[in-house]
């Protein structure tokens, strides 16, 4: 009687539990630093706020819904824009948001630093998190805001060869 090996398969990959978001207003002349989390793992209603080590002090991350999109990770040397989609209504509710974006329009937003990090079980919070800036505001709502993000500030220019690039 012979057997046929059977084959199996393993996912190497662990899933995020969790997104964590500085939005830092000092880039842009401000003084204030918002926190903010999107968790999988929901306890009770869901909005339990997040107490976690944050380059190196402990800070306090709002539940708030929101989602990034269009990240890529790829070797052509092309920067990826992703998209923030965030819910407008929760983050005014945060009073460190609100105080630093009274009187903002859509243009005054270019250039807040965003900081993304992903947060994994059993993992301690010591991966370094990417870094953002926001280029454009797509939409400004009651219900939403849509930010494209960039990973520089313009001063790189994206037409010239990289050293990444594959010749063949």
């Amino acid at each position: 009687m012979s057997s046929t090996p059977q084959i199996q398969a393993q996912k190497l990959a662990t899933e995020a539990i969790g997104q964590l978001m500085e939005f830092d207003f000092r880039a842009i002349g401000g003084s204030n630093r918002v926190y903010v989390a999107n968790t999988q793992e929901n306890e009770g209603s869901g909005n339990a706020n997040l107490d976690i080590t944050w380059d190196g002090a402990e800070r306090t991350f709002q539940h708030i819904d929101f989602s990034l999109s269009n990240l890529r990770s790829d070797l052509t040397g092309q920067v990826a824009e992703p998209t923030l989609k965030i819910a407008a209504h929760d983050l005014f509710a945060i009073s460190d948001w609100a105080t630093a974006t009274a009187n903002f329009t859509m243009m005054d937003y270019r250039g807040l630093k965003v900081k993304r990090m992903r947060l994994f079980f059993n993992t301690p919070t010591l991966i370094d998190p990417q870094t953002y800036f926001v280029k454009s505001v797509d939409e400004l709502s009651a219900e939403q805001m849509v930010f494209t993000l960039t990973a520089s500030l313009g001063t790189e220019n994206g037409n010239k060869p990289s050293a990444r690039k594959l010749e063949i």
